[in-house]
């Protein structure tokens, strides 16, 4: 499969990697057949730590780690996370920003590019590249 991607598309992939899925530049390098050291100047370029610092701290990600954990209380394990101290901090962090953040964006844009897809295939990837790049367009403004 690698063999056939171009360098460009080896770096989007190798971002989304990162950024999203969180993986390792180790594990991105074997996958993608893409040295180590390439990975790391894509990862400084591209600001792929600070993408991947804001993806972490997304609704959407906090929510599904909240999930997990809700999972772990619900099986009678002890939660290991102060759901209070993540509210409070929440909301300090709303009332800081006066344009909508990029976790927001991005977590809106999630969802609504998931029930695009259930409703359009096709059309859902067309936004979804145009989300990914207003995403990254904010990230910028934001940098």
């Amino acid at each position: 499969m690698s063999n056939l991607l171009t360098n460009q598309a080896k770096k989007v992939m190798a971002e989304k990697m990162f950024v999203e899925d969180g993986m390792t530049a180790k594990a991105i390098s074997e996958q993608l057949d893409v040295s180590e050291q390439t990975l790391s100047k894509w990862r400084k370029d591209g600001r792929w730590e600070d993408k991947r610092a804001e993806m972490l701290a997304s609704p959407h990600k906090i929510r599904e780690i909240l999930i997990k954990e809700l999972k772990t209380v619900a099986e009678g394990g002890v939660s290991l996370i102060d759901a209070d101290a993540l509210a409070k901090i929440n909301k300090v962090i709303e009332t800081l920003s006066s344009s909508t953040s990029v976790q927001i964006v991005f977590s809106v844009f999630k969802e609504f590019d998931n029930w695009m897809a259930d409703q359009d295939p096709k059309t859902a990837v067309l936004f979804t590249e145009y989300h990914k790049q207003f995403i990254l367009f904010k990230i910028n403004q934001e940098g």
